[in-house]
């Protein structure tokens, strides 16, 4: 065979290592490793996610560092070049900011959080090449923003550095990683039947990172508040619902669109008035729900002076009153203010939503228990709307255990007679017949929040004070389409009962269906566990789906004492069960 003289072999050689070049990824010597500056991503979300502007940097950064090919500029370098800059960088921005770093790639982007929907935008460019940046443009909610930028890493490590595979998956069976700690490495022998997280080949994956995106839960974003109350109805008649929250002196109407809740109405009061309890009802029948507020008036010198001043300590009198609103082309107005009675919406079998009242006891017009007829009037009345005014409209036939905020009603065995299901002040469950006889006590605490205030001061020197706290409310659904209801509720963990009474506190909980077995309650089904208390459980559609879903407000108070300076949040399960039918006449 004829040899090609060394000068035309050179040539061929040149252009062959020419031709490939120009589709390889980035070759980096060890002398010169390439330079990437990664910007601060801007933020569009609230103050409570910012930590996740320091996390994406960071986890980018280690992921694309390598040791000797591809180096990250300073933090702090970055940080600095930044300033005088408004909020959403160009690319020509971006780009003279990083040759100011003197870095060969530069990587920024921005992050959109709106409830639970987040939106990631990001760039990675190279500066002295002419070709295209790489992009992640993506829609995601905050469970989901990890795993995207832990892909998009992926992706530069794979087309732009060559490093294929990288960080994409666990290493094979007996092979260590490079960058693991050997001591950490747990044997192939115990991982065998395990998932591995992508995080790390050293961790387990306990709970399946597909199970974090189920659909049929939902989140709103975070409120700066305790939500204290919380119902859902029809305030303007247009036959979708809007859902109502009541926090330390504000009750606040929002409409859920996409994933987030809207504000569109509040009322504020006074600094003397304190928000406990909300509930919604169409007294009048004309169609739209009126909101029922019930609150602590705060009075100064129980013996007669009524002045307006705040101030603290024996006294202070709070004087449960009632307020009643209603919404009128996209505002709330007044109906009626200072009604002394304790005002809830409970539904009754073949009744519906039925508005309840219930006045203080006369002898201790400033406390509320239930331990004695005294401090709480044994009566508890229909109440309805009388030419704007509250009025009662006879006694409710309810068994006395029952206060106006601590029961529900059905028939949950079907034998054609009601039931109560009562709380009460030790957040014991109990079944009662529709004579008020026992059926049932629960061992467990249910309801508990610790929402409520100081009653009646024996001695404020030895803290012989009586407190009262509101139950979160029960609910009643056919959540089978038996015509036979279940009963969901909010267990509650059992320490509050070690503590005294002013200093109890609910840090977490579950939601619990029960069914009656002719034997006793037992237990359908119950959610995750939940972080924080649960205030309220609501039925209702608030996406207008024609779904049925359980709706519930959450404090993720971290110190339960401050609860109206805590952070809170509505949830809601879909329920994908059909509704009753009517049975036909035979």
């Amino acid at each position: 065979m004829r040899k090609l003289p060394f000068v035309k072999k050179f040539f061929i050689l040149a252009l062959v290592v020419t031709f490939f070049g120009a589709f390889s990824p980035v070759q980096s010597s060890a002398q010169t490793p390439v330079k990437i500056a990664i910007l601060p991503f801007s933020m569009h979300a609230p103050a409570d996610l910012n930590y996740l502007q320091d996390g994406i940097r960071d986890m980018l950064a280690s992921r694309l560092a390598q040791q000797g090919k591809v180096q990250i500029i300073d933090k702090a370098a970055a940080q600095q070049a930044l300033k005088g800059t408004k909020d959403d960088l160009s690319s020509a921005e971006a780009a003279s900011i990083g040759r100011s770093l003197g870095a060969d790639y530069v990587l920024f982007g921005s992050l959109t959080a709106i409830g639970q929907n987040v939106s990631i935008d990001a760039k990675m460019t190279p500066l002295a090449e002419k070709t295209e940046p790489m992009t992640l443009a993506t829609q995601t909610n905050l469970d989901g923003v990890i795993p995207q930028i832990n892909m998009f890493a992926q992706q530069i490590n794979q087309k732009v550095f060559g490093r294929s595979g990288e960080y994409a998956q666990a290493p094979a069976a007996g092979e260590v990683s490079p960058t693991s700690n050997p001591e950490l490495l747990v044997p192939d022998s115990m991982i065998k039947n395990d998932r591995i997280s992508y995080l790390n080949p050293n961790f387990i994956e306990v709970t399946p990172e597909d199970s974090l995106h189920n659909s049929g839960l939902w989140r709103s974003q975070t409120f700066r508040e305790g939500i204290v109350g919380m119902d859902v109805g029809d305030l303007d008649g247009d036959g979708h619902q809007e859902i109502v929250t009541a926090s330390y002196n504000r009750v606040t109407v929002h409409r859920r669109e996409g994933q987030a809740l809207r504000t569109i109405a509040s009322f504020n009061g006074t600094n003397m008035d304190q928000f406990i309890w909300v509930a919604l009802a169409d007294t009048n029948r004309d169609g739209i729900d009126e909101i029922y507020v019930t609150k602590l008036l705060r009075r100064n010198d129980p013996k007669g002076n009524t002045s307006s001043r705040v101030s603290y300590g024996r006294d202070v009198v709070w004087i449960p009153v009632s307020l009643g609103l209603t919404m009128t082309g996209g505002k709330l107005q007044v109906l009626f203010s200072d009604e002394p009675y304790l005002l809830n919406a409970v539904t009754f079998p073949k009744r519906g939503k039925v508005l309840l009242g219930q006045r203080m006891g006369h002898n201790v017009p400033n406390a509320l228990t239930v331990q004695t007829s005294k401090t709480l009037d044994p009566d508890v009345y229909e109440m309805q709307l009388k030419g704007g005014k509250l009025a009662t409209a006879g006694r409710a036939s309810i068994p006395s255990r029952c206060n106006v905020f601590n029961f529900a009603v059905a028939d949950i065995n079907n034998d054609n007679s009601v039931e109560y299901m009562v709380v009460d002040q030790d957040n014991r469950f109990y079944v009662l017949d529709s004579a008020g006889n026992q059926m049932w006590k629960s061992r467990q605490r249910f309801a508990a929040t610790s929402n409520g205030f100081s009653g009646k001061v024996t001695d404020i020197s030895f803290n012989q004070i009586d407190y009262f706290f509101l139950p979160s409310p029960i609910v009643v659904m056919d959540l089978n389409s038996d015509n036979i209801p279940e009963i969901v509720v909010n267990r509650s963990p059992d320490y509050g009962r070690f503590l005294p009474s002013q200093l109890k506190f609910y840090e977490s909980g579950e939601i619990v269906s029960f069914s009656w077995d002719q034997m006793g309650m037992v237990e359908n089904w119950k959610t995750r566990e939940l972080g924080g208390m649960v205030t309220s459980i609501r039925e209702g559609d608030l996406n207008g789906d024609g779904t049925p879903e359980l709706i519930a407000s959450l404090i993720m108070a971290k110190d339960f004492l401050k609860l109206w300076e805590s952070k809170s949040t509505i949830f809601s399960y879909d329920l994908n069960v059909a509704r009753p039918k009517t049975a036909k006449a035979q």
